[in-house]
């Protein structure tokens, strides 16, 4: 349906949030009902449709109210119904914020299924009772907030455990979903999966073992294999947790929950803030191996932080192999799949780049054989040194920005300001302006919103050019440095995004970022990386050593 089709209509998004912290929560199902029904009195139509499910209230970092906003700064609605306007937020701070947003900046209203809005009664009163029934909901959250705070700490001095996720090694049995034995609520070992972490704990306590050695071994286990099967492989930080976690010592913890960012945002890790209870499950790893995991630890981090002879890797975490990129399953989520990591053997003191894809327990045949760092960074460097940019570079990121959709609100504006800023020139000039200070304030004011306003995209893409262009400059400037190494790495960060070989040969080169790449032509292979790299890139590839920046080829 078409906007012309709809022009006797108003266009609404529904937003529904269930919180599962809630004791008598209303569905989404029955949320999105309601506000539907609420719509068609209105005579309006639903466009889009985003939802939240078992988050609250208080964080505002969630996947569909994140997509909401994208959408509505994108036009494509014109209202916004919510069953009540506690879905948006809880903190009444925040929810000030956001209506003053959407309704100010959006130019958006704003309705409610229960409750008041002053879109709908666009009177003093009705503001006023929006505003109230804002700050009721603030304190019955917080309120309950506090209350379920006080439960959960009460729950974990009774030696309750008071996550929904059972720790590996063990299963967890609740209230609301009894097992068939009829156990009471609380954690209960899984032989299998027990032994596995107690070996863990002994591989670590040991010193011989690092997080990454104990998460490629687990990953050999068939058990591990078939439980982490659809999911992600192991990795460190998962074992770093395990070996840290008290629980299976037989204890429980609690620690609140807090935010390191505005609007509820970067939840804190509650890692060092956890307070430890005695449990009522049963543990099975002692205190004594427990306590010498968490030295070996302390050991470790200290040899890290005072290592002087580190190896500095130019390409770090860049570097992949074309082989296992080119025949990764569809299933597969994972973004280190075909990864290389690098590594320098001190019986050889020469480092090497080697496919991590079979070390994440992963099916494949993988023909990537080890190939020298060196190898790889004299590729990419010279490549970047002999890199030619031709002319007209500007003018073509202008005309890449304003094709982007996301951007167009902004390019608009611009256009508004830049038609004042002419049309004061041209009063200017034909002596309509008596001060000529008051001119030049009011232009200068006009100007600094016109750059306020130019797309960060832009301010990459300028970027990515000026380094391209002068790279050789950069690189040279890197060896009066403190850390030469170092500067180098950086600089690298700001152009290349990903390194992909074929045995010894870097047959491709991605850019940094969506809107360049750079391809070099290497055979079949080579080909069906650009093919690829094509999908991934939504189609912004170029080959012959060329640049390309959106989607428009320079």
């Amino acid at each position: 349906m078409t906007l012309k089709d709809k022009n006797t209509r108003k266009q609404f998004a529904i937003y529904a949030r269930f919180s599962s912290e809630m004791q008598n929560e209303i569905s989404i199902r029955s949320q999105i009902e309601q506000c539907t029904q609420a719509i068609a009195q209105r005579n309006g139509v639903v466009v889009d449709i985003f939802t939240d499910e078992a988050t609250n209230g208080w964080s505002l970092d969630r996947p569909g109210f994140n997509e909401l906003r994208r959408a509505a700064e994108n036009k494509r609605f014109e209202a916004i119904m919510f069953w009540k306007f506690d879905r948006l937020a809880r903190n009444h701070n925040d929810i000030v914020i956001i209506k003053m947003l959407l309704r100010q900046d959006l130019n958006l209203s704003l309705h409610c299924v229960q409750g008041v809005s002053e879109d709908d009664d666009n009177t003093p009163y009705g503001a006023l009772m929006e505003q109230l029934l804002a700050i009721f909901s603030a304190y019955y959250s917080k309120n309950l907030s506090s209350e379920t705070k006080r439960g959960k700490k009460h729950r974990a001095i009774n030696g309750a455990f008071n996550g929904s996720i059972a720790p590996l090694g063990y299963e967890l049995v609740t209230k609301k979903y009894p097992d068939k034995m009829k156990r009471e609520p609380g954690l209960y070992i899984v032989p299998r999966a027990a032994a596995i972490v107690r070996r863990a704990f002994r591989m670590y306590a040991s010193g011989f073992y690092s997080d990454r050695d104990i998460a490629d071994w687990m990953n050999t286990r068939r058990y591990i294999q078939q439980l982490r099967r659809g999911q992600k492989p192991v990795n460190k930080g998962m074992v770093r947790d395990m070996l840290m976690n008290r629980t299976y010592t037989g204890r429980v913890s609690y620690a609140e929950t807090e935010y390191s960012k505005t609007l509820g945002k970067g939840k804190k890790s509650p890692r060092r803030r956890k307070t430890w209870y005695e449990g009522k499950h049963q543990g099975f790893v002692s205190d004594e191996i427990f306590d010498q995991c968490q030295e070996v630890r302390k050991q470790n981090t200290k040899t890290r932080k005072t290592r002087q002879n580190r190896r500095t890797y130019l390409l770090n975490d860049r570097v992949y192999c074309a082989y296992c990129m080119l025949s990764k399953p569809l299933s597969v989520q994972d973004e280190k799949y075909g990864k290389m990591r690098a590594k320098t053997p001190q019986r050889t003191g020469y480092g090497y780049y080697r496919c991590i894809t079979r070390d994440r327990s992963y099916k494949t045949n993988c023909k990537q054989r080890f190939i020298r760092v060196e190898t790889v960074d004299a590729q990419v460097i010279d490549f970047l040194f002999n890199l030619q940019i031709p002319e007209g570079v500007e003018e073509r990121i202008e005309r890449a920005v304003s094709t982007n959709l996301s951007n167009a609100q902004a390019i608009a504006r611009m256009e508004e300001l830049l038609t004042q800023m002419e049309n004061m020139d041209i009063r200017f000039d034909h002596g309509f302006y008596t001060d000529r200070e008051s001119y030049f304030d009011e232009r200068q004011a006009l100007q600094q919103k016109y750059e306020a306003l130019r797309p960060v995209e832009h301010d990459h893409l300028t970027n990515a050019k000026g380094l391209l262009q002068n790279f050789q400059l950069y690189w040279e400037e890197c060896n009066n440095a403190p850390e030469p190494e170092e500067e180098r790495q950086r600089l690298i960060k700001q152009v290349v995004e990903r390194v992909f070989v074929q045995d010894n040969q870097v047959i491709a080169i991605s850019l940094y970022g969506s809107y360049a790449v750079v391809l070099g032509e290497v055979g079949m292979l080579g080909s069906q990386v650009v093919e690829k790299l094509g999908e991934l890139k939504n189609g912004n590839i170029t080959t012959n050593v060329s640049i390309q920046f959106g989607s428009d080829e320079i």
